[in-house]
């Protein structure tokens, strides 16, 4: 499973070195926690590109570098099938899943450009895969991006703690808020649906 992800607007970035060096923390720390065939890393500007076993591993890792790249936002195209490796050094791969993935992302970018649509982040492409199967996994991560779309910084500070294993004790004292106030934020503003999301779909082989 290839993945291909890259910073949405990342040219208005104030200082793109920074950018650069956070994105490759980032990468560094969500290669080392969660399982990867080929550890993703930067292979042009601010794009990334990984492996994965399975399509589930490879949106587990998705969603842990959107999570910890906040306020910077991320783009991410997810496609199946056979892969070559050119440079393993420098992380460049070719064949049928990179060309899915390719796909996917500029067609993220695509749908993120209507209004209706703009909190688009995810798509996923599968010529392998049953076409009915690969519209359920898209209509889900839609919706998923609009929940994720609609969150607040503090919001997004909570559901990243969460998912780095933080407790709501914890996230509260960081944040300077009381626990009940955390949990409030998990049910109203959809954290505790977004990470049951995310864990359903991190199940998907």
């Amino acid at each position: 499973m290839a993945l291909i992800g890259d910073i949405v607007e990342s040219r208005r970035a104030g200082d793109r070195q920074a950018l650069h060096d956070t994105v490759g923390e980032v990468l560094e720390r969500v290669n080392r926690d969660h399982p990867v065939v080929d550890p993703a890393v930067i292979t042009l500007g601010d794009e990334f590109q990984g492996v994965y076993a399975t399509l589930g591993d490879a949106l587990t890792a998705a969603f842990h570098i959107r999570a910890r790249l906040r306020p910077h936002d991320v783009r991410f195209g997810l496609g199946r099938g056979a892969i070559q490796v050119l440079d393993r050094e420098r992380g460049i791969h070719d064949g049928p899943a990179y060309w899915a993935a390719r796909d996917a992302i500029e067609q993220a970018a695509e749908l993120a450009g209507k209004a209706a649509l703009r909190t688009t982040r995810t798509i996923f492409r599968s010529p392998e895969d049953p076409p009915a199967q690969v519209t359920a996994v898209n209509a889900a991560l839609l919706t998923l991006d609009q929940v994720l779309g609609a969150l607040s910084p503090g919001s997004w500070r909570i559901l990243a703690g969460r998912l780095s294993g933080l407790t709501q004790k914890d996230i509260a004292e960081r944040e300077g808020i009381t626990p009940s106030a955390v949990s409030q934020r998990v049910r109203g503003d959809g954290i505790g649906v977004a990470m049951e999301a995310m864990r359903m779909l991190g199940e998907l082989p």
